[in-house]
């Protein structure tokens, strides 16, 4: 297992477009909330809520499900299947080390900024800050994982396509669903945002901190990756392990 990470750490560092792809991250992640000046680390984390979190999400899983393709692509996915490597042990591979790199980045950027000003601005009226933080990094890894786990499941256009309508289509139209439906009462608005990779930022750093959020934000999390993680399973041992 230990050179199976180690052949996917270096083949995705060697990569030119990783670097680009961790450039356009950091940006996205801290250069465009920083751009909005906060005036603090509690109101930083308020526009990223709001304002750049979805655009993150999206952007996260499709870096993964490029990084995922590109191994495909170049074919190497068969070196591993003839060294005798198991479906499982291949999977798990991918999303530690490309969703797992992309999550860890991401993190970086927001914990580094919101401790810089934390420590110089406050942190304004927000409370519990970096379980907030922490939340947030369960469902940026959420989204890492599920984009390298459907393109092992699909492996082709399609794939790419499936993690578009997955995060962008699926997610936004259930959210303009409980704004139509919920206008009027924001704490039931609050509960459907809280099953969407969408909507939990937004609950996040804008609603209280219970356990009802917590567990959604888990429990959606665990289902899907198991859900994609079964039908990558089944795909790989189908068309690979013939």
């Amino acid at each position: 297992m230990n050179r199976l990470l180690k052949a996917e750490w270096y083949r995705m560092t060697k990569l030119m477009r990783f670097w680009l792809m961790v450039l356009v991250l950091i940006f996205f992640s801290v250069g465009v909330p920083l751009l909005n000046k906060p005036e603090d680390a509690g109101d930083f984390l308020t526009i990223v809520g709001s304002d750049t979190a979805m655009l993150m999400i999206v952007y996260v899983a499709m870096i993964t499900a490029v990084l995922t393709a590109i191994v495909f692509a170049n074919r190497t996915v068969y070196y591993e299947v003839m060294s005798g490597k198991s479906p499982m042990k291949i999977l798990i591979s991918k999303c530690l080390v490309i969703g797992g790199t992309v999550t860890g980045i991401v993190s970086f950027g927001y914990l580094v900024t919101t401790l810089i000003l934390g420590s110089i601005k406050g942190y304004g009226e927000m409370e519990d800050v970096y379980i907030r933080l922490l939340l947030f990094f369960i469902v940026i890894l959420h989204s890492a994982i599920v984009g390298v786990l459907i393109i092992t499941t699909f492996r082709s256009g399609i794939g790419a396509l499936i993690c578009y309508l997955r995060f962008m289509i699926l997610d936004t139209v259930i959210c303009s669903i409980a704004d139509m439906l919920f206008q009027d009462s924001p704490t039931k608005m609050m509960k459907l945002y809280r099953w969407t990779l969408m909507g939990e930022p937004i609950e996040i750093f804008s609603g209280n901190i219970n356990g009802g959020m917590v567990a959604a934000i888990i429990f959606s999390f665990v289902v899907e990756t198991l859900i994609w993680g079964g039908l990558s399973y089944i795909f790989m041992k189908k068309r690979l392990y013939k």
